[in-house]
């Protein structure tokens, strides 16, 4: 099963939550007291018992409109289970992808990384579950996934920068660590980049200004790996760009 846009956008919003949250927990039986909890944030009204019964079949309805009774929304357990095939879901694919790129990765096999993280950042339309934040769970799942999307692109920075893309990655670098002042690993992917790229003062300058911003912010220093990597850059201790540029040409030797 594979919702599309028109079944999404067809749905009133407490039918999304219900789906967002069966969605989530995807072929496992969800009891209907959870849900209830859920879905009225720990304060069930009177009637929630009796909405939630109604909204099941709304949404079964929805999901299957010629004979809810092959819907994939299943009544099991004293709750409801959503039978879907593996990777349907956007989150299970996204998942499949991260874990495939860092084991590309960890094997150095830094061109089909790249691509997995490309993959799986593909699937992202804007923050994730971004009209359904006011439910906590939902909540809390929307930031767990929102930062593995900041760690995948992360990733894939550092996969670019060990194929020696420094120049073409500076500018998306430096928007993202602009948009995530107090977050040192994009700092610390841009500071090599620009050094990389011969620009070794804005590569100091990039280090001065997180530096300054942390002070302001948070009264600390940045961590000791960040404060190295510094001191190599000024020093020309690059030891890293050279092992980069090698892995990379062993790489595109081994595709010729």
């Amino acid at each position: 099963m594979k919702l599309s846009g028109d079944v999404i956008a067809g749905l009133a919003p407490r039918h999304r939550q219900l789906l967002a949250l069966l969605l989530l927990n995807p072929n496992i039986a969800v009891h209907r007291d959870r849900l209830i909890g859920l879905l009225w944030n720990g304060r069930p009204t009177k009637s929630a018992p009796r909405n939630l019964t109604t909204y099941i079949a709304q949404v079964r309805q929805r999901l299957s409109p010629r004979d809810p009774a092959l819907s994939p929304l299943h009544s099991v357990d004293g709750g409801y289970l959503l039978s879907v095939p593996p990777r349907s879901v956007d989150a299970a694919v996204f998942n499949h992808f991260a874990a495939q790129g860092r084991i590309a990765r960890e094997n150095g096999d830094y061109h089909n990384a790249a691509r997995m993280f490309e993959n799986a950042l593909s699937l992202w339309r804007g923050d994730a579950l971004l009209a359904m934040r006011h439910v906590d769970e939902l909540a809390a799942w929307a930031e767990r996934l929102d930062e593995e999307r900041r760690a995948v692109t992360e990733d894939l920075f550092d996969a670019r920068l060990a194929l020696g893309d420094h120049d073409d990655i500076v500018g998306g670098l430096t928007q993202w660590a602009r948009w995530h002042p107090l977050r040192e690993r994009p700092h610390r992917q841009l500071m090599l980049a620009l050094h990389r790229s011969g620009r070794t003062y804005d590569a100091s300058a990039s280090y001065q200004r997180l530096r300054r911003t942390m002070a302001d912010r948070l009264g600390t220093e940045p961590s000791s790996d960040t404060q190295a990597l510094h001191q190599r850059i000024l020093t020309g201790d690059d030891h890293s760009s050279a092992l980069s540029r090698l892995r990379a040409a062993v790489q595109h030797a081994e595709r010729a």
